[in-house]
């Protein structure tokens, strides 16, 4: 029977085919989508890696100081170019390890703030210079590597410990020696007292007192043998010190030794008086004397020269700086140095008036390029106050507080009283050197002539005259480089005046820079003899990285330069008299020092941009083959303490580095003018700060955001 099939059924159809294979065309499409999207899984593998590895590196670089940046707008918070001079200086061949010794924990906030600030500032050397290695060790917790340290100072100064430490041993096998005769010879003295029953009572008692004061001896023999052991156990064995210990304990035995005998021959000659019969122990006793003695007394004699001669040595000096708390130690090829605390953070005198005000100033940028210049050179330059009568850099003089600050830039600082000493003096520190030392580096003597003090009746001395500043004027004349300080004051006197001409400048002693300035409510004006402010200096090396410091000048003589100079002298200004109505030098000098000058533009000299009245300059001169470069200022008080006020307060800072940087220029350091890191009193970017936040939500987020980001990229792409 016959079954319609449904409408539309294929029932009847033939047999269905397997679907044709795809057309070539299609099989290469496929192929360059799989082309397409392979290579983007590994674009994207490979910039996720590349984000992961920048991570990384940012990681290391930035967050832990391996690469610096100083992120201020005037970029002056980093290494000063004073400082990378110096870096720049290291030869080749020198290795220099920095290592911080301070001490920290979380428990002590204060602790981890000093360290780190620590830290970040040795970072920056590291990073400046290829030659320097940094570590830092916390003595009180990283006890493997404190060992270390010591491991490698013992053994940088084993030849130099060898003789102290034989001295130690000697004292050893000497102090045991000692300790035997004295037991056994207070024993002995005390039997032959007891043994001795019918003698008189004063005999018996002056035995008793010697064998008394040999267990005395003896005891405080046993206290001095237990501090040298300590002192020669220690990590950086003190064994110098324990010479000198055990010398103290050395020296009353060799006396007593020494006296014993006349005690005993004073007993014997009393019994002899007193006709009596002595027992025989006693009597060997007290004529026995020098043979029991005598031996020991030569070997401690022999002791005591030989640790005399020994002196104190480094590794003990350097032991007792790391000591005295947190410091930093800095080692080169040559020597090594501990920069102390207090040299780091000096103290804040503005700490005691203000409660907000930090106890201490972080100073470490200073403090450890001045070791550091000091390790690399031996031979440093002096300058030589020159003065009459009166101190001017040591203690109580007017320069004692610029002094150290000069110390500070590496130079060695006295005094040349012309008073007492006709001749210029021997410098103190290179005479300390050894002969080789001081013939590897150039000697240089810079010479500051300052003008001699007003006459003082409670001290009465004679007048400076020009003969009496002569040696120094000659030695100027000669070509020694020098800074030449005047004076406008009426009462002082400047007895090397003639001596400006040779540096083709004619300063005007008749005028004195004046200042107008209001000085009641009332708007009253008064023209005082000094420039209270200057905050723009001419382009030159000495002054180039003051930028805005102020500077202020008291009782300031124009520096005119000679219309005609002489031959081979170049003179340029470094501090000028500011243009403007409220600026002149007055050639009336009684008025001006009394506050009552008049500008009188025919008369006084007037600063123009044509004409400038400079107040301090810089000159250049031939002299034979070399060149001698001096530096001369109007104003004798500009860089006293009590005008400069510097470091302390810091009102005036531009005078000290002025100063400084013209000392610094004369000597041919150029390269190392630059505005010292003590004035910079903003905090230094060591940790990076409010950055820090931002950078670690980078850091934590940003790698999974980035690759985020790329998948999405290639997800876009595949949808295309």
């Amino acid at each position: 029977m016959a079954v319609d099939k449904p409408k539309g059924s294929d029932a009847g159809a033939p047999e269905a085919k397997r679907p044709a294979a795809p057309p070539a065309e299609t099989a290469m499409a496929q192929k360059r989508r799989w082309l397409v999207f392979g290579s983007n899984v590994v674009v994207a593998l490979l910039l996720a890696t590349a984000l992961v590895v920048a991570a990384v590196w940012l990681t290391t670089t930035l967050l832990q100081g391996k690469a610096r940046s100083d992120w201020t707008a005037g970029g002056r918070f980093r290494l000063s170019e004073r400082t990378r001079a110096l870096l720049a200086e290291i030869p080749s061949d020198v290795d220099i390890r920095i290592t911080n010794l301070y001490q920290h924990t979380p428990q002590i906030p204060e602790s981890e703030e000093q360290y780190s600030r620590v830290q970040d500032l040795l970072t920056e050397y590291g990073a400046v210079s290829p030659r320097i290695t940094v570590e830092a060790v916390n003595p009180g917790v990283d006890s493997s590597a404190a060992e270390a340290l010591l491991d490698r100072l013992k053994k940088r100064y084993a030849s130099e410990t060898e003789k102290p430490k034989a001295q130690v041993e000697a004292f050893k096998t000497l102090h045991a020696d000692i300790g035997k005769v004295l037991e056994a010879e207070a024993d002995r003295l005390a039997a032959a007292a007891e043994a001795w029953k019918d003698a008189p009572r004063d005999l018996v008692s002056n035995l008793q007192m010697v064998s008394q004061g040999w267990r005395q001896l003896r005891a405080v023999g046993q206290f001095i043998g237990a501090a040298v052991d300590s002192l020669a156990g220690q990590g950086l064995p003190a064994y110098s010190s324990a010479v000198s210990r055990a010398g103290d304990f050395l020296k009353p035995v060799e006396k007593n030794f020494g006296e014993v005998q006349k005690v005993y021959d004073q007993l014997l000659e009393q019994a002899k008086t007193a006709n009596l019969a002595l027992p025989a122990d006693v009597k060997a006793i007290l004529e026995g004397g020098k043979a029991t003695y005598e031996p020991l007394r030569e070997r401690i004699q022999a002791f005591l020269k030989e640790g005399e001669a020994l002196g104190e040595q480094k590794l003990e000096s350097l032991n007792r700086e790391i000591a005295r708390g947190e410091s930093i130690l800095i080692e080169v090829p040559q020597d090594v140095r501990v920069v102390a605390f207090d040299d780091v953070w000096t103290y804040n005198p503005d700490a005691q008036n203000n409660p907000d005000a930090p106890e201490r100033l972080f100073d470490g940028e200073s403090a450890v390029s001045t070791a550091l210049w000091g390790l690399l050179h031996k031979v440093k330059p002096a300058v030589l106050f020159v003065t009459y009568g009166s101190p001017a850099s040591g203690w109580g003089g007017p320069f004692a507080g610029l002094a150290d600050r000069i110390r500070k830039a590496n130079f060695i600082v006295q005094d040349w009283d012309l008073l007492r000493d006709h001749e210029m003096p021997k410098i103190e520190e290179w005479e300390k050197l050894e002969p080789e030392e001081r013939a590897k580096e150039k000697e240089q003597v810079l010479l500051v002539l300052v003008p001699p003090p007003p006459p003082d009746m409670r001290r009465p001395m004679p007048p400076a005259t020009p003969e009496a500043y002569e040696p120094a004027v000659d030695a100027v004349r000669g070509g020694a480089p020098a800074v030449l300080l005047a004076d406008a004051m009426e009462q002082s006197f400047v007895p090397y005046k003639d001596l400006f001409a040779t540096f083709g400048l004619a300063p005007r002693f008749d005028a004195v820079a004046v200042q107008k300035m209001v000085v009641d409510s009332r708007g009253t004006e008064r023209a005082v003899p000094f420039v209270h402010q200057i905050t723009a200096y001419p382009a030159h090396a000495i002054t180039r990285a003051l930028r805005g410091l102020p500077t202020t000048l008291l009782t300031a003589v124009p520096m005119m330069p000679m219309e005609k100079p002489p031959e081979g002298v170049k003179v340029e200004p470094i501090l000028l008299l500011p243009a403007g109505p409220d600026y002149w030098a007055d050639t009336t000098m009684m008025e001006a020092m009394n506050g009552e000058a008049k500008r009188d533009e025919a008369l006084d000299l007037i600063p123009t941009a044509e004409h400038p009245v400079p107040l301090g300059v810089a000159v250049t001169r031939k002299v034979g083959d070399a060149e001698q470069h001096v530096v001369a200022f109007g104003d004798a008080h500009f860089a006293q303490d009590r005008v400069g006020q510097y470091p302390r307060d810091a009102l005036f800072p531009g005078n000290a580095e002025i100063f400084v940087n013209s000392l610094l220029w004369i000597t041919g350091k150029d390269q190392l003018v630059t505005v010292s890191p003590e004035v910079l009193r903003a905090r230094r970017l060591g940790d990076i700060g409010t950055w820090g936040t931002p950078l670690r939500i980078l850091m934590v987020a940003g790698v999974p955001a980035g690759v985020a980001l790329v998948g999405l990229v290639v997800f876009l792409i595949r949808r295309r």
